[in-house]
């Protein structure tokens, strides 16, 4: 992201999903995708951002919460993974969904509480929804310690951007996901570190998914603190946004294969929706 893109928010931001899969039963629906198979859908919306003036905190027609409804009719996704989303647009989000016949569960977690676009709770953030439920009281989000000194000003006041981690837990069809979603700042790539740290947390045999708007080029040195332990969903590394990639979908080697990747541009969000398709492993 460029500062000319996001007027309202620092240049260098970034997105990062991560979901983490273990075994339990449960899940609502058969996933379209097969069985011992993940659909994953990331979209940064630019929900709120003065580059997409048609969005404007809204969740109607024409705008990038209506767009990703409609792929996500077609796609049936597992999971969907959102960045650059206010509050209220999570909100309409669900119903929109549910109206189209994918009752999604999910949660919501905001690093600014200042933005204009947002409404009267000024809450922009992130949020990680799943076909299957996503227990009441269950969040976990843990906030950065490497900031970059990351401000935002609107509503009259200039207040301290609080990125961190966002986890959900949920259950697929045998297995019990932590889903897991981050918006970093490419100016403090120890937030990279952050997120590499916290899910090595987890058990060796949990299986992991990465998915989201990194903000940073494949060969970029922070990446390296992922790729070693994941593979990516679309090896062809098609440009996601302003003509380079840096949106991505990953899931740890150990636990999955890629099995496909589709990027698709809209003119409602200045990034790309990236959908993701694993199979897991045989004997994982």
């Amino acid at each position: 992201m460029r500062s000319r893109l996001r007027p309202w928010w620092p240049a260098g931001a970034a997105a990062v999903l991560l979901v983490a899969a273990l075994a339990v039963p449960g899940g609502k629906d058969s996933s379209p995708s097969g069985p011992g198979t993940v659909r994953v859908l990331q979209y940064n919306l630019c929900g709120a951002a003065a580059a997409c003036p048609w969005n404007a905190g809204g969740s109607g027609p024409g705008t990038s919460v209506a767009r990703l409804v409609r792929e996500a009719a077609r796609l049936r996704p597992d999971l969907i993974t959102v960045n650059e989303i206010c509050l209220t647009q999570y909100s309409g989000l669900k119903d929109r969904l549910a109206r189209a016949g994918l009752r999604m569960d999910g949660t919501y977690a905001s690093a600014l509480d200042n933005v204009p676009a947002c409404g009267t709770s000024g809450r922009f953030g992130s949020a990680v929804l799943s076909r299957g439920d996503v227990p009441d009281g269950r969040q976990d989000y843990r906030r950065f310690t490497h900031t970059g000194a990351e401000t935002y000003t609107g509503k009259g006041r200039t207040a301290p951007v609080h990125r961190g981690l966002l986890c959900a837990r949920t259950r697929l069809d045998g297995m019990r996901l932590v889903a897991c979603t981050a918006h970093t700042y490419a100016k403090a790539p120890e937030q990279l570190r952050e997120i590499r740290d916290r899910m090595a947390e987890f058990p060796a045999d949990l299986p992991l998914v990465l998915a989201g708007d990194l903000n940073l080029p494949p060969q970029a040195p922070a990446l390296a603190l992922l790729t070693d332990r994941f593979v990516e969903a679309d090896a062809a590394r098609r440009a996601t946004a302003g003509g380079r990639k840096i949106d991505y979908v990953f899931a740890t080697r150990r636990h999955f294969s890629a099995r496909d990747a589709d990027v698709r541009t809209f003119p409602e969000s200045d990034h790309a929706l990236v959908q993701g398709l694993f199979a897991r492993r045989s004997g994982t």
